[in-house]
């Protein structure tokens, strides 16, 4: 068993606590925000977790019918230039958006079908993904939305909101179907458009994927003098070396394989997806390393990282596991001051881009499961949100457990994390902590396979397709994060706590 010694002096330097996570949170699309269930768990985050804004795509999509033709219902000759815009749609997302204490965060997609230079679209809730076939039109159609915006809400309101251009138009199969030279234009357009209508309003972009076309996106933006108020981006793990691994190349071999297996839809995506030997090509610290280069290229503007989570493949595992709360711990702590905004994605299970998947845990990307339970991820957040103003600045390396710890007057706490980018590692260690401060007692914190994991309780019951709302409350009972009392002893006015963890747990200790 490996062993680790952590001197804790509370006497040494400190910095603001870093809360950057709470800026915001994604939420899939726009027309989940319908669902009471949905605006729930926003609710959640918004209250336990002090997440100050949501940020969801397809504002703009079909099914929030903004603009309607009468072709669309009747194909007959000339009915397409019947039609009419109506934000009434939009307008019952954002009043949802608003009751759970949220501000939005608004990602200006897809394209109506009805402005739509093509039928080209992407994910599940079939969002049109093409150019505007009439980019004036397109910029008519914005200013009305900003009119719009200003007129139900305030001036005021819309101008403390940040509006981003588009999502991740780097990936042409699934959101872009276009060129990088096309995206810069629609934003160009946009922006301009938003500006003209208030020109306080902040707008920015270009919500890439992997920290991608940064360089590019502020050269064109000085350059042709459009107007951008922040930089917009977003990484997952695997970006570090390029994102270059995907089940795509091998899909008809895995779909063969899980028929064979006679695998579920649940499962099954899984089995087609989520491939741990992946795994061992992705950087432990890798998102730290892309902020820092972003935060360079950035230079004086606001910085969002406006998606990150732990991983990038959906019907992951490691979603609905302590792993994905060590990562979020390691990754915000590793982050701390580098960014403006640091958005996790996502808030809710109930999820839709590939498909809505029924099942309790489908290794989706939110922090609160489909039932309204909260998992490991949430708890790591709920531990970030209940740290110290002050953060001891302590060395600390990559090593298989780090620590960082924080005061408040004469309180300390001690947040210790084992994160292993590889899921398949189990190892035990024996850790010890010497704090140069008496304690009276000493309270502890856990996210680990004991801790915090609903997912576990589930499969104790037999892992039911549908669970029961008894079950659900007996759920989030049993996995609810609790403080505990922690064995020390006292000697010489120095405190020391041992105890022994495993990789990919979680222990705060709170000591005064």
């Amino acid at each position: 068993m490996k062993e680790f010694i952590f001197d804790i002096d509370v006497t040494a330097k400190t910095a603001p606590t870093d809360y950057s996570w709470q800026f915001g949170i994604g939420n899939d699309h726009a027309y989940m925000l319908h669902r009471n269930d949905v605006c729930e768990h926003i609710k959640t985050v918004h209250d336990e977790l002090g997440i100050k804004s949501v940020r969801f795509h397809g504002i703009f999509d079909d099914d929030m019918l903004t603009l309607q033709r009468f072709s669309d219902f009747c194909p007959a000759p000339g009915a397409e230039m019947i039609r009419e815009i109506n934000f009434r749609q939009i307008a019952h997302v954002y009043d949802n958006v608003l009751a759970t204490g949220m501000k939005p965060f608004v990602e200006l997609s897809f394209m109506p079908s009805a402005l739509a230079s093509g039928d080209k679209t992407g994910l599940h809730y079939k969002n049109n993904i093409t150019m505007p076939e009439d980019l004036d039109e397109w910029a008519e159609y914005i200013k009305s939305f900003v009119r719009f915006l200003i007129g139900r809400y305030g001036k005021d309101v819309v101008e403390s909101w940040k509006f981003e251009v588009w999502n991740e138009p780097d990936l042409p199969y699934v959101f872009f179907a276009a060129t990088q030279k096309d995206y810069f234009n629609l934003y160009a357009v946009t922006a301009r458009a938003i500006k003209e209508v208030d020109s306080a309003i902040q707008v920015g972009g270009p919500s890439t994927s992997a920290c991608l076309w940064i360089d590019e996106f502020i050269d064109f933006c000085e350059k042709e003098n459009v107007p951008y108020d922040f930089i917009s981006t977003h990484h997952y793990p695997g970006d570090a070396f390029g994102n270059s691994v995907s089940a795509y190349t091998r899909l008809p071999e895995f779909i063969k394989d899980t028929v064979n297996k006679g695998l579920d839809l649940t499962d099954g995506l899984t089995n087609i997806f989520y491939h741990i030997e992946n795994f061992a090509n992705w950087t432990k610290g890798g998102l730290k390393k892309l902020d820092e280069e972003a935060r360079k290229k950035v230079k004086d503007k606001p910085l969002y990282i406006s998606e990150w989570n732990s991983c990038a493949i959906f019907g992951a595992p490691v979603h609905d596991e302590k792993y994905s709360a060590c990562f979020a711990v390691k990754t915000c702590l590793d982050s701390a001051h580098l960014t403006d905004g640091y958005m996790f994605w996502c808030c809710s299970d109930i999820f839709e881009e590939i498909l809505c998947m029924n099942k309790p845990f489908a290794g989706s990307f939110g922090l609160i499961s489909i039932d309204g339970i909260p998992k490991p991820n949430f708890w790591g957040f709920k531990m970030l949100k209940e740290l110290y103003p002050k953060r001891l600045e302590l060395p600390y390396g990559a090593d298989d457990v780090e620590v960082a710890a924080f005061v408040d007057g004469n309180k300390t706490q001690v947040l210790v994390y084992a994160q292993n980018a590889k899921p398949d590692i189990d190892e035990q260690f024996a850790v010890r902590l010497n704090v140069n401060a008496a304690a009276k007692h000493v309270g502890k914190k856990v996210i680990d396979n004991t801790h915090c994991n609903p997912k576990a309780e589930w499969i104790k019951l037999g892992k039911p397709d549908i669970l029961t709302p008894s079950q659900v409350g007996l759920i989030k009972l049993k996995t609810k994060l609790a403080e505990q009392n922690a064995d020390f002893t006292v000697s010489g006015g120095n405190t020391n706590i041992e105890f022994t963890m495993r990789t990919n747990d979680v222990v705060m200790f709170t000591i005064e």
